[in-house]
């Protein structure tokens, strides 16, 4: 996941970057913060990169954040911009231009971290769906998260196993748009080939992962210990949100 920020003010600049840094928790996601000091350096940054956030200082470059922003947003259409301010009076042009959220100066870490919050949620929501062009059918299926047991990939070909087996093949370039969006809604790179969901795995041993459709696929040895941890955190998670939803406590 990309995310840019732009602010003049250099403390105000290291600060976002520091609490975008502490404040995400997705182990499965690459996070990459670029900072920049003027709106331009940022807007020619678009031809090397797409951003998923932007968090945008209203009075960069003597308040052109809106500009900025717009400009921004006609580069890289899919870029959710975060405003920050230090007045509460611009919360309206804020969102005139569609901003996600608004952060008012000064910023503490428990205001930055509902902010943060709130726009992983919003962005993992977003990404529960994939559309993929698929070559039998000669045209673009959707695909939802839950639908998908696992993938494999053979030379130029990508192979998508939904939990009904139905089977899809797509080019081997799809993987990149999946890999990081799946990983972070408990997917497991088994090997360098197939990534499971985990809700489809029935248990792991020292060599293979079982499916509950009785697959089995070799692991490998290098995330042998880090997926039988995985699986374990996976399971707690499954175990705690089914105890909520029947209203008890594990305590």
């Amino acid at each position: 996941m990309n995310v840019a920020v732009c602010d003049d003010q250099l403390d105000y600049l290291n600060l976002i970057q520091k609490k975008i840094i502490e404040c995400f928790h997705e182990p499965e996601m690459e996070l990459n913060v670029y900072t920049f000091s003027t709106i331009q350096d940022m807007l020619n940054s678009t031809r090397f990169r797409c951003y998923e956030f932007a968090f945008i200082e209203m009075k960069v470059e003597k308040d052109r954040g809106i500009e900025a922003a717009y400009r921004l947003r006609k580069l890289n259409r899919a870029c959710q911009v975060v405003f920050i301010s230090d007045q509460y009076y611009h919360i309206h042009e804020a969102f005139a231009v569609k901003a996600r959220e608004y952060l008012l100066k000064p910023i503490d870490t428990k205001q930055f971290q509902s902010v943060f919050d709130y726009l992983m949620d919003w962005y993992l929501h977003q990404n529960v769906k994939f559309v993929i062009p698929i070559r039998e059918l000669g045209r673009k299926r959707i695909f939802n998260v839950d639908e998908i047991k696992y993938f494999e990939t053979y030379y130029n070909d990508l192979e998508i196993v939904t939990v009904d087996d139905q089977h899809f093949m797509a080019h081997v370039k799809n993987r990149y748009k999946l890999r990081p969006v799946l990983k972070s809604r408990w997917f497991m790179q088994v090997n360098q080939s197939v990534l499971v969901n985990m809700k489809c795995i029935d248990f792991l041993t020292d060599r293979n992962v079982i499916l509950k459709s009785r697959e089995v696929f070799p692991t490998s040895r290098k995330t042998l210990f880090q997926n039988h941890l995985l699986f374990e955190k996976f399971l707690k998670e499954q175990e705690e949100k089914e105890l909520l939803k029947n209203g008890e406590s594990k305590n």
